[in-house]
Parts: structure tokens; sequence; C-alpha cells
């Protein structure tokens, strides 16, 4: 690896580093994150706690390589009591922190507490999410109140859905992070396997599909893919339930539920991996034994 010349003057000096996102369940984190990347690395659903691993996004900008942590929300929703461990270990690994809030909720008081945990010492940015969803006196409002919290290094307006406000993040993430090589290549958005990223998509179009019918922490895994001649890919993958009553709820009627998910499923697929694709799920119970 070269040894890059670390001068902050020079145009072509790198950076390079880890930023944790913050937030309650479904205040956009996952989506901040894809808007940032430019393409869907990490899922988006209704569900709470959809996101069960860590994920990484990587994003690109001027120089900077800025390496985004998706962290596990809370362990049960309206609780701050117990956060995922993994949320605090991505959050000390980190250089810099976004907390993300969801401007449109009608009570903060758990997101006021998680910031009361966060070490003052730790530098952390605001990010006000969903901006176009409310009208601006409230959002002065709540931007005064959570200022009173805690000193912030930055508090963004922004919405991850149209992706306004965004490039203001990048640019300020991009100027605080070290100078240092870079980690992953350059054409690498995520640190996912090919079968867990593909799994993950297959994952968030149950929660669309089946809402409350089906407990949110099935499991998809992604059993076999392969390249064909005419330049499709045919993947198989396995959706693990508790039990013989889960597993009717994902079939549905004639297999019209388990299809639905599928052809949807497809057609992402296809659009993200820039080619046909033959998918093909099978509903299996858990072998707990």
């Amino acid at each position: 690896m070269s040894v890059l010349d670390n001068s902050p003057n020079k145009k072509n000096v790198r950076k390079c580093g880890f930023v944790a996102i913050l937030g309650e369940t479904n205040a956009g984190k996952s989506t901040l994150i894809n808007q940032m990347v430019g393409q869907k690395v990490s899922i988006v659903s209704r569900k709470i706690q959809t996101t069960l691993t860590r994920i990484l996004g990587i994003a690109l900008y001027d120089n900077s390589q800025i390496i985004l942590i998706d962290t596990p929300g809370f362990l049960r929703e309206n609780s701050v009591e117990s956060l995922a461990k993994t949320s605090w270990d991505a959050f000390r690994e980190s250089d810099d922190v976004l907390f993300v809030l969801d401007v449109c909720k009608k009570n903060f008081d758990a997101s006021i507490k998680l910031l009361q945990k966060i070490d003052a010492a730790k530098k952390i940015s605001l990010v006000m999410n969903k901006i176009d969803m409310i009208h601006k006196p409230k959002l002065l409002e709540i931007s005064a109140m959570f200022s009173k919290i805690r000193n912030f290094e930055n508090i963004f307006m922004a919405s991850a859905l149209t992706g306004n406000g965004v490039e203001d993040i990048l640019k300020y993430l991009s100027s605080a992070l070290p100078c240092a090589d870079w980690i992953y290549p350059e054409d690498e958005i995520t640190d996912s396997s090919f079968e867990k990223y593909v799994s993950e998509i297959t994952r968030e179009h149950i929660y669309h599909r089946l809402h409350q019918e089906i407990p949110y922490k099935c499991v998809v895994k992604t059993e076999n893919y392969q390249h064909q001649d005419d330049g499709s890919v045919k993947i198989i993958q396995n959706i693990y339930v508790k039990n013989n009553a889960h597993k009717i709820i994902f079939l549905g009627r004639r297999g019209g539920k388990i299809k639905a998910i599928g052809e949807a499923a497809r057609r992402e697929l296809s659009t993200l991996l820039k080619k046909n694709v033959h998918l093909f799920l099978h509903v299996l119970v858990e072998n707990n034994g």
C-alpha cells in the first residue's frame, strides 16, 4: 500500500474513516445510508429492528472514503434501556457519529435519553430527517430543543428519501475524516457478501408483503447462485421460519404470497444486478434440534 502525503494542503490526499449512524428505530438510518452511497446497501422497512446485523455502506466524496456503519435499533420498541451490543461497538469504533432524528414523531423522549447516554466528548452531528413532511416553524422549534440537550458538531436538515440536504452531510464528513489510505477498493459499496446482499433484498420484500402477519426475525439464506450461459443468474434462497403455522402464512392461499414476494424481489434484483434473475424461494421450518 502506497504511502500518501498527509499534508492537508495537498488536494490528492486521501481520507478514510468510520461513521456510525445512530437513532431510534425507523428514523430513516437505512434510507440515509442508501442515499449517501448512491445505491441500496441496507434494507428499508416499516418493521422494527429491520437491521439485524451491522451493514457497511461505503460512500465516496471528493478524496474521502466514508465507511458508514448502520447500527441495529432498540431491542424493544419505545425503549432505551438496552441497545443492541453491536450499536455500541459501532459507536466506539467510529471517527464520527450521525444521530438521525425523525422530526415527524410526536414524542422525542427516547431520542433525548439516548443522546444523554453518549459521552459529551464524542463528535456527533444531528440529522433532522423527513423535513419535507413538517412545517418550518415546527422544525425550528425541534432544532432549538435539541440544541439545549448537547453540543452538536452540526445540525443538518435533510430528507433521506428525496436526497435533499444529503450532500451537505457528505461534504462535512469528507472534511472531518482523518487522512488515511482507503480501506476498500474504489468500486465497493458494502462489505457484505453477494449472498448476504441478495438475501437482504428478499427479506425487505417479505416485510413489505406480510406486514404484521409474520415475525420479523425470519432468516433468508442464499443457498446457491449460478451464472447462466445467456448472461442471467439463477438464485436459490431458503426462508427459515419458526413453525408450520408461520410457513402457511408465508405461502398464502395456493402459494400466492410467496409468489408475490418472489416476483417483487426478482424484479428489484434484476434492476440492481443489471441482468435477468431467476429467483427460487423455498419456505422451510427451522430445525431446532
